[in-house]
């Protein structure tokens, strides 16, 4: 029971424990100020990446292990809608457990734009997982 379970999680856990390093425990000045002339905020640009990656490889290593013989609603909450409710976790920690940071709900905005976009990916994926297990 343990092994499977860690079979399908060491990855989300692994990816969540550096996000929540990344965005609570380095400090402010510790934070490499990136200046690049883009339309959004180099920090946005970073949340959105973190989850995109986070949601993306969750998606892939469930897709991955079960051959693409996936339960969807499982592969919805735990890659998409969790990592969504683990932004917002980490906004609200930084705000009240972890100065001088605050809440940035823009950085909340950029980890569920980046988890949201990673399904479309996740599907593909699946799809060639059948297409090669059918063969």
């Amino acid at each position: 029971m343990f092994l499977n379970l860690l079979k399908y999680t060491y990855v989300p856990l692994l990816i969540a424990a550096l996000i929540f390093y990344l965005c609570c425990l380095i400090t402010v000045s510790d934070i490499p100020d990136v200046e690049i002339d883009f339309f959004i905020p180099f920090d946005k640009v970073a949340h959105f990446f973190m989850y995109f990656g986070f949601s993306g490889a969750t998606a892939l290593n469930y897709i991955y292990l079960k051959k693409g013989d996936i339960d969807v609603s499982r592969l919805l909450i735990w890659a998409f809608l969790m990592p969504i409710l683990y932004g917002a976790l980490i906004e609200v920690l930084q705000d009240r457990y972890f100065p001088p940071r605050a809440a940035d709900w823009y950085d909340f905005l950029a980890d569920g734009l980046g988890a949201l976009t990673a399904l479309p990916i996740a599907i593909v994926f699946r799809n060639y997982i059948l297409k090669q297990t059918t063969k």
